[in-house]
């Protein structure tokens, strides 16, 4: 046994002197009746244990309160000498007796009954006082030996209870740790999804632009090919009317030189000078004509030719206006939704089932829901420890095995509802 783990019964008989010395079988103690039964002198028994394990506490007390102050008022280097020779204590349990003073005495100072500061204190043994100074903070200790009744609780059971008390807030700060980092995860995230979505109006905003500017394009261009259309259309109608003049002029140029030859062919008549030159001045006067017809069909030949130029450029360009219309042509409905809006949908709801993930993480790395889970699973084995000696008690005692289910079926449901 350590130093640590001292009883109630060694320090009575180490320092106050009861208990005595162990029976021996030369000498039998004699026999003893009451009258009293087994179960009332256990009672009996467990009730002087507490009561001499709560005097062993204030008597604890008091000897780690003078402790601390002899060893304030002794020179440096020479405690040990001290405990060794003048009160027997070895260091750490002169140790344990002024932390259990520093941690539950009062003010008060008493040669005999010395009291804890705290009534729940007061009523626990030496032994189980040491064992809850493994609980630093005197409030959460004082919570913990009320919540659990430690006063009714074996030293074993308490030891017990501190390891699982230990386990779930190793495990709670664990989950806190886990908790803290998927926060940041998730902060971090967020402000990435914001930047993010920024990024995505950004984008709709410059594909809308580009749609914009594609749209005005395309009506340019169409615009364009309209004009140029009609332009094509008037050069044509030029051209169909150049080609009338042209052919009506030929006509008139091919009526009037054969009118000329018919009249140069005409025999003269000798006998009458003046129809000679009658004659003669009708043919000067059909030759200009034939000349000025064929200036006419030149000019008209010229014109339709001009035209046919200017048809044929008219339709070239016409040509090379359709051939980049498609690079200019606006979106359709689906090629806006497949280019902004639905990859920016689709996008953002990869990234909201990200998040989803994250806080579904976040949710259960919670520290009080780790907690619960190792609290719920030490409340199953107690339970199941109950049920067996319910089931012990069960074949000894029936009518009272059934008050007792009783009373777990009560407190079950209490906890149902509560």
């Amino acid at each position: 046994m350590s130093e640590m783990e001292v009883t109630e019964g060694q320090l009575l008989s180490q320092d106050f002197g009861v208990g005595g010395p162990p029976a021996t079988a030369e000498a039998p103690l004699p026999p003893v009746d009451s009258g009293k039964t087994p179960d009332i002198l256990a009672a009996e028994i467990r009730t002087i244990k507490n009561q001499t394990g709560r005097m062993v506490l204030n008597a604890s007390i008091e000897v780690g309160r003078r402790l601390t102050e002899a060893k304030a008022k002794l020179p440096h280097g020479s405690w040990g000498e001290y405990l060794k020779n003048e009160v027997d204590y070895s260091p750490s349990q002169a140790q344990n007796l002024m932390r259990v003073f520093r941690e539950y005495g009062s003010d008060q100072q008493s040669l005999f009954g010395g009291e804890a500061k705290s009534q729940t204190f007061g009523n626990l043994t030496y032994s189980k006082a040491l064992s809850l100074l493994a609980i630093p903070d005197e409030a959460e200790r004082e919570r913990f030996a009320v919540e659990n009744d430690v006063e009714h609780m074996s030293v074993r059971e308490l030891n017990e209870a501190l390891k699982a008390r230990n386990e779930a807030e190793e495990k709670a700060a664990a989950a806190e740790d886990e908790a803290r980092g998927l926060r940041q995860e998730a902060e971090r995230l967020r402000e990435e999804l914001a930047d993010q979505d920024r990024v995505y109006k950004a984008k709709l905003t410059a594909a809308d632009v580009e749609t914009t500017e594609a749209n005005r394009k395309a009506r340019e261009a169409q615009e364009a090919l309209e004009k140029q259309r009609d332009k094509a259309q008037r050069l044509q109608d030029a051209l169909s009317e150049a080609n009338t003049s042209a052919q009506a002029a030929e006509a008139e140029h091919s009526r009037l030189a054969q009118e000329l030859e018919e009249l140069r062919s005409r025999p003269a008549e000798a006998d009458t000078a003046a129809v000679e030159a009658a004659r003669q001045a009708a043919i000067t006067e059909m030759t200009e004509k034939v000349d000025k017809a064929k200036d006419a069909k030149k000019k008209a030949e010229e014109k339709r030719k001009a035209a046919e130029e200017s048809l044929e450029a008219a339709q070239k360009e016409l040509a090379d206006l359709k051939a980049k219309g498609p690079e200019v042509r606006e979106l359709t409905q689906e090629e806006k939704d497949a280019l902004t809006a639905g990859a920016v949908e689709q996008a953002r709801a990869a990234d909201a089932e990200r998040l989803r993930g994250l806080e579904k993480q976040l949710a259960a790395a919670d520290p009080n829901v780790a907690e619960f889970k190792v609290r719920f699973t030490s409340w199953q084995e107690e339970y199941q420890k109950m049920m067996e000696v319910l089931g012990r008690i069960t074949q000894a005692d029936e009518e009272r095995a059934a008050k007792l289910r009783q009373a777990v079926k009560a407190a079950l449901e209490q906890m149902a509802t509560s």
